[in-house]
């Protein structure tokens, strides 16, 4: 058998079946982050590896490689509601590239990471064939405050922070050459995506959260990981779900569905979580005090499996997106 045959999540079970938890860890592996007990507080830390042929598109530039590495990170924080402290990166290069590129990279990722209110910390460098960059990401989380994976209850709502397939649009367009013209934004959303750290703070906040992930590898995809590791059915609405202006123009324009970027595509890096309905309107107004948008898609319900409405149809959500390792 061969990864291929498996993907990245049974490999993602595989190790969280073969690493035991210790005394003090409250969430292990499986959650977008770990959490640490360290006393009144969580540490709660993350990792994420960007490899430059498998996640940045041909003719990115050295900032937004910077920019992309701590965004990805933090995002994991942000989807724990923890406040980012730090982050340390180990960073492969060939050696035959220029000093000037690695300069600018790494101003990128102090800038980036300071406008989140935190600090690049160390690292380690090695030599490599193409470039990597391993970026470790910590942070703190009260107690009680904690955002997983694994909290969504019946009778919660499932929303989603801003808008959807926009990043899925812009690889499409990077990849297959397509003219950028006018969709500048969705190109950006792509290189340059923001990770929404003062939100999944602001909802740890509130309270009334139950479960919370980022959008990175398809709105489907991260919403089934919600659900089966809390236990519980999720029916989300097609026509409630907000997909980019955009995302949606360009579609409609060169023939694509725009599902595919929306549902299926990843890389928005928005929050999907699911929160008590008697918070909901707390939630929204926490989140607008700080200028961003947030959707109620569906509803949680007692039971197995992800659904979506179309019309007054209900049908299965396939459980797709990006996965490592599968073609």
């Amino acid at each position: 058998m061969k990864l291929s045959d498996i993907g990245e999540r049974s490999l993602v079970e595989l190790a969280r079946r073969i690493c035991k938890l210790g005394p003090r860890v409250e969430v292990g592996i499986g959650d977008d982050a770990a959490a640490i007990n360290i006393g009144d507080r969580y540490l709660v830390v993350t990792t994420d590896m960007l490899v430059a042929s498998t996640h940045f598109p041909p003719g990115t530039k050295a900032e937004q490689m910077g920019r992309k590495a701590v965004a990805v990170n933090l995002s994991d924080l942000a989807a724990m509601g923890a406040e980012p402290l730090g982050l340390v990166f180990s960073v492969g290069l060939p050696r035959d590239l220029e000093v000037g590129f690695v300069r600018r990279m790494i101003r990128s990722m102090d800038a980036a990471t300071r406008g989140y209110g935190a600090y690049v910390v160390g690292g380690d460098l090695d030599e490599s064939e193409e470039i990597i960059v391993t970026g470790a990401a910590f942070g703190l989380a009260n107690k009680g405050r904690l955002l997983t994976r694994s909290g969504a209850k019946p009778g919660d709502i499932i929303a989603v922070t801003g808008n959807l397939g926009a990043a899925a649009a812009g690889l499409k367009i990077l990849l297959e050459r397509l003219p950028a013209r006018g969709y500048g934004e969705l190109v950006r959303a792509q290189l340059e995506p923001i990770a929404r750290v003062r939100e999944g703070m602001s909802l740890a906040k509130c309270g009334y959260a139950t479960a919370a992930t980022d959008v990175t590898d398809s709105l489907a995809a991260n919403l089934w990981q919600v659900s089966k590791m809390s236990g519980v059915k999720s029916i989300i609405d097609r026509a409630r779900v907000p997909v980019h202006p955009l995302a949606l123009k360009f579609a409609e324009r060169h023939g694509f569905e725009v599902e595919e970027f929306a549902l299926f595509g990843g890389e928005d890096f928005e929050l999907l979580f699911t929160v008590r309905p008697e918070g909901w309107r707390r939630v929204q107004l926490a989140l607008k005090r700080i200028g961003t948008p947030v959707a109620a898609i569906g509803h949680v319900e007692r039971g197995r499996g992800v659904y979506i409405g179309r019309e007054g149809k209900l049908e299965r959500l396939p459980d797709r997106g990006y996965e490592h390792f599968k073609v």
